[in-house]
């Protein structure tokens, strides 16, 4: 029977992709190429890396590769695994069905397989192969190796179905459609830590810096490393054919283990998935409504929208992990958070660096789902007695406000974990929220002009081409704000050291152009670039509100995708 679905699951996909639009299929082809070319430019890394490492650090090298591909494989899983379990239109037939739940879970297991964790094994195959060559490996290692894959794989799979399975037990059932919040989180906070792992074990070691991290023994991928590099070595022993006995069981004892989750976690996270709230609903006590300029009402009618689902603070969670997990960085190596405690002038302006790009991209990405948002009721906007130039700041001021007070919390944690002054703090927090209001303005515009509206999918709402353009537009914005960002934040006698470089890069050359050029009248330069980015900021907004609110009076049009 399991196999019968599986084949029905093929036909299912085969006819969708048959019979989807051209723009899907070129999308595909598209990121298909783009894929194979980044693994044809990574094989050609390891074949140069095989071909001079020395033998003693292969097992290092392999083990510290496969945590990758466990952490990416568990990080992108996740999210695909959730979907398929409790997310499928297909599923409400299947449970109506004779059929066991461990049928629809191996059939579901093998669909999910296939796509992103299947990319993943062909392409660790193809980095195995180039390697395996690189290292004149002998031709047992490349069977092992391909196992040796295909085992981490299904482990990465395995654990992914785990956690799907046990965090659908334990998040109240009116809040189970905002799961995938919770999930992508957790698998970034996962993913990273996994990365960390080598650096935390680590710690404290004199020769950390002579020779790359040694991984726990008790890891699969230590297992993996070490098993293969003993092949390659040709130096096999009763201890290389253990490790690879290690492995096979753990891959073996994970998939059965959850195999036995599926009867708790499968068929009743499926209900709780698709039930309201049991919880019988208050009665609502009068409020009274004060009438407000229309502005502001929309601007409130955005934020009531948005603070109702979870799903729609997505966005700002790679800001937070981009921003914080350098610093954690920092803070787990042996003497860096010391170096950099003893010079915050460096610490803070480097966080401002990091914060400016980061929040000028989130605010342009998050404000540009303001106008697919309203969904089919955007001919309302058509009908109401308000212009588009009040809808569009309506919307603007409430996405750079929401955003404006996020970066200022991190601000603040970044100031208490490395000594900054308040006045440091507030600077840089009020000079990135200003560079912000044009970004925000820019996404808005972009928004207006290619807004998709996916009820599945509230973090998908610009279409593909208009996507991409506005990530290059908001990268030209930020290149453009840096240099009167770096004449009004950089602090020229703090970092003064910086000029005793002989031989700096392009990027230590161009602050050391900038501390001499500040250097001759601080004050003065620091209000240049004050007003140099308060005037960019002020043209590119009033610009892309100017063309936002012609297209909303001209009439939005949105792309809905089906469900």
């Amino acid at each position: 029977m399991t196999w019968n679905l599986i084949r029905w699951f093929w036909k299912m996909n085969r006819n969708s992709f048959k019979h989807s639009s051209d723009k899907a299929k070129t999308t595909l082809i598209v990121s298909t190429v783009a894929i194979g070319f980044v693994i044809l430019m990574f094989c050609g890394i390891a074949f140069s890396m095989a071909s001079t490492l020395q033998v003693e650090l292969i097992s290092d090298i392999l083990g510290l590769s496969f945590l990758s591909l466990l952490a990416f494989l568990i990080l992108f899983a996740i999210p695909q695994v959730f979907t398929k379990l409790y997310g499928d239109d297909d599923l409400a037939m299947l449970f109506t069905m004779p059929l066991k739940s461990t049928h629809v879970y191996w059939a579901k297991f093998t669909q999910i397989f296939l796509g992103i964790p299947g990319a993943i094994f062909l392409a660790s195959l193809a980095l195995l192969t180039m390697f395996g060559l690189g290292a004149n490996a002998p031709f047992l290692y490349y069977p092992i190796a391909y196992l040796v894959a295909l085992s981490l794989v299904l482990i990465g799979l395995g654990l992914a179905y785990m956690i799907n399975l046990l965090l659908i037990q334990i998040v109240p059932s009116h809040r189970a459609k905002e799961l995938m919040t919770v999930i992508t989180a957790f698998a970034g906070v996962l993913g990273y830590l996994l990365f960390q792992l080598p650096t935390l074990m680590g710690r404290g070691n004199d020769h950390a810096l002579q020779q790359f991290p040694e991984l726990p023994r008790w890891l699969p991928v230590h297992w993996a490393g070490e098993s293969l590099a003993h092949i390659i070595s040709r130096s096999i022993t009763g201890m290389t054919f253990l490790l690879l006995g290690l492995l096979f069981i753990t891959t073996i004892f994970i998939l059965c283990l959850s195999s036995t989750l599926v009867d708790r976690g499968f068929r009743t996270g499926w209900i709780q998935m698709n039930e309201g709230s049991s919880k019988k609903k208050k009665k609502s006590t009068a409020i009274s409504f004060k009438v407000r300029k229309p502005v502001i009402e929309i601007g409130l009618k955005e934020w009531r929208t948005i603070k109702r689902d979870m799903r729609e603070w997505t966005m700002l969670i790679p800001m937070a992990f981009f921003m914080f997990f350098p610093i954690f960085s920092i803070m787990i190596r042996d003497g860096s958070y010391e170096f950099i405690q003893t010079i915050p002038a460096l610490s803070w302006f480097s966080i401002q660096a990091i914060a400016l790009g980061l929040f000028s991209f989130m605010t342009s990405t998050f404000t540009s789902g303001s106008v697919a948002r309203e969904g089919t009721s955007i001919d309302l906007l058509r009908v109401l007695p308000v212009k588009g130039w009040t809808v569009a700041i309506g919307k603007l001021w409430i996405h750079w406000v929401i955003l404006f007070g996020f970066i200022g919390f991190l601000q603040i944690i970044s100031g208490f974990i490395f000594g900054w002054s308040p006045f440091h703090t507030i600077a840089g927090w009020f000079l990135i929220g200003m560079i912000g209001l044009g970004s925000s303005a820019i996404g808005l515009y972009f928004g207006a002009i290619g807004a998709k509206f996916n009820p599945k999918n509230p973090q998908n709402r610009l279409e593909t081409g208009t996507s991409f353009i506005l990530l290059f537009v908001a990268l030209g914005y930020v290149l453009i704000q840096a240099i009167p960002f770096a004449l009004t934040l950089l602090p020229v006698n703090d970092l003064s050291f910086l000029l005793e470089e002989t031989n700096p890069g392009f990027f230590i050359g161009m602050i050391q152009w900038v501390i001499e050029f500040k250097a001759r009248a601080p004050i003065l330069i620091s209000l240049v670039g004050i007003t140099l980015c308060f005037t960019l900021m002020l043209l590119i907004a009033w610009l892309s509100i100017k063309f936002c609110a012609k297209e909303i009076d001209r009439g939005v049009k949105i792309t809905y995708v089906k469900e």
